[in-house]
């Protein structure tokens, strides 16, 4: 089980209004609403906001995701695929999701989960609201996390610890800053691999997938 702490987010009420906000939704014939909060558009906007060096970076997500989903061990159901985000939702992904590859579309098929709760609106759904929080997520569970302050180890034997115990491996799906005070309260054990070189986001999303394989 593995889940991506993100902090994914539509574009929050309070830069609806923005100039640049408003600027780029109607460049892209959306309502504000209708549009997750993107650092590469949005960036004098969201300064305003609390904790804004760790937002606004879904391309984070898509990389990540990228990397993890359309793998044998998740196809085959032997890996589930969860994703934090910024409001403390916690969102599932079916084995055989497809993300799209285009930046655009998957900016799009984010703001439909975050709206909706699920995508798509009808019939089966590919990726849907599991839990409002994390707490409620993991209940009597805990969660190992891979960040580059924890005790050296590899991958695959963080994943073989984590499915011992049954609990879900994490790690953070955003640009910077700490983990939410949320995530480390509920934190096991910290990890940190590849002697902690420092990694991107999708860089430790090629690793986990490629030690599911092994484990």
């Amino acid at each position: 089980m593995l889940l991506l702490d993100s902090a994914l987010e539509v574009i929050p009420r309070e830069l609806a209004s923005h100039p640049q906000v408003v600027k780029t939704a109607r460049r892209y014939g959306l309502r504000p609403e209708e549009m997750v909060l993107d650092a590469g558009l949005h960036w004098k906007a969201m300064r305003s906001l609390e904790g804004w060096w760790r937002r606004g970076r879904p391309d984070i997500v898509h990389l990540s995701l990228l990397n993890l989903l359309e793998k044998r061990p998740v196809l085959e159901g032997k890996v589930e695929v969860y994703m934090h985000v910024q409001d403390g939702r916690v969102f599932a992904f079916a084995p055989d999701v497809r993300v799209p590859k285009n930046y655009d579309r998957f900016k799009g098929l984010m703001a439909q989960l975050l709206r909706d709760n699920r995508v798509p609106p009808s019939g089966r759904p590919l990726a849907w609201r599991v839990a409002d929080s994390l707490r409620d997520f993991l209940g009597d569970r805990r969660i190992i996390v891979f960040s580059e302050g924890g005790a050296s180890s590899d991958t695959l034997s963080v994943l073989r610890e984590a499915s011992s115990l049954g609990v879900p491996v994490g790690f953070g799906a955003f640009p910077r800053g700490d983990f939410s005070d949320e995530v480390k309260s509920l934190a096991l054990k910290y990890y940190r691999i590849r002697e902690g070189e420092p990694l991107k986001s999708w860089d430790v999303a090629c690793s986990v997938a490629n030690a599911y394989y092994e484990l």
